[in-house]
Formats: structure tokens, sequence, C-alpha cells
């Protein structure tokens, strides 16, 4: 299983990236509760987003600021 990244500025993706699930729920354990709270404050919900059990169709979206434009980051879990 894998999470996948993508960047899109003004809906075209610019930047894609896939990583294995394994690490990312081992590092995602050792967040401090005041960080997981502010990912959670802008949309990620990582206990859903690292559930294995959780349907894989869950996309979820982050809207960033990068260089001052607005970029969206969608989030999701597949092969």
């Amino acid at each position: 299983m894998k999470i996948h990244i993508e960047k899109y500025a003004d809906g075209v993706k610019q930047e894609a990236l896939t990583l294995p699930l394994g690490p990312l729920r081992f590092f995602a354990g050792l967040l401090p509760a005041e960080a997981r709270r502010q990912l959670s404050d802008h949309g990620l919900d990582l206990d859903r987003l690292l559930d294995t059990k959780a349907a894989d169709t869950d996309v979820q979206w982050l809207e960033v600021t990068e260089k001052d434009a607005p970029k969206r980051i969608r989030i999701s879990r597949g092969e």
C-alpha cells in the first residue's frame, strides 16, 4: 500500500510523489500532538489516511501557499 501526494497550481499538476505506507505510519507515530492538531486543522486526517481498513477511495486535500501562490495538495492511498 502506498500514499500518493500531488501538488496542483491553478488546477494543473506540478509534482507527484508516491511513498510506502509502512514508514509513514512509523513517522506519524513520532509526531507531537500539536503537529497532528495543526495538520487536522488544515484538513488532513492522518488516522484515516494511514488506516489500512479504510476505503482506498478516500482523498484528502490541503490548501497551502507557496511563494505567495495558492496551491492544493491531493493526498490519497492506493497501490
